[in-house]
């Protein structure tokens, strides 16, 4: 049984975290794999706490939850307590705009991991903090390479409105311009066994 990589993206409301789990889930259909999107958000439409988890495998996904996640995008100071979450050696990207450091038991789960600037970049390159989600999603994909860039542009087409198409493609080149680091994380990854559940 091959369990299935998973993804948290965790900020408030308004950052347009549900947005990059819309972007990425479709990039991810259109690489016809399979993908359970789900979210969380507070009734306050702007400032609750939101995240969305996207599950993406190369065969059927039979649980729709995850309990740690493989990779971990955090958008505000607010949610870096998801990164309890994190799998062992899993990759956290996080904006570090506002959030100054993670606390070091989070590192002591990982050393993955990848700090961005992304408010701030999105703010002075184009005038526009709600850029920042697309930055990190560029980020994120560049040191993963779970789809290739062709295909999540592709994605954004399909999710965004026209007229911010090419701001947030722009976006996503930025972030993947900001990491060298490759941790080319594999689909393909067999259940570990546990002792007593032969």
């Amino acid at each position: 049984m091959i369990r299935p990589f998973s993804i948290r993206i965790a900020g408030i409301g308004g950052q347009g975290n549900l947005l990059a789990g819309y972007i990425l889930s479709e990039a991810f259909v259109l690489m016809e794999k399979y993908v359970i999107q789900t979210q969380n958000y507070s009734e306050q439409v702007r400032g609750g706490p939101s995240y969305c988890d996207v599950l993406v495998s190369d065969e059927q996904i039979l649980y729709p939850k995850a309990v740690l996640f493989d990779s971990l995008i955090i958008m505000h100071p607010s949610m870096v307590s998801h990164g309890k979450y994190v799998a062992t050696n899993g990759i956290i990207i996080y904006d570090s705009t506002n959030i100054q450091n993670l606390p070091n038991e989070i590192k002591r789960i990982t050393r993955r991991i990848i700090e961005i600037p992304a408010s701030k970049l999105a703010i002075e390159k184009y005038g526009n903090a709600m850029v920042s989600n697309m930055i990190l999603l560029g980020a994120f994909v560049k040191s993963t390479g779970l789809v290739d860039f062709e295909t999540l542009f592709e994605a954004v087409r399909e999710e965004v409105n026209p007229k911010y198409f090419e701001m947030n493609v722009e976006a996503i080149k930025l972030g993947a311009s900001l990491t060298d680091k490759i941790f080319k994380p594999r689909l393909e990854r067999k259940r570990k066994r546990t002792i007593g559940f032969e």
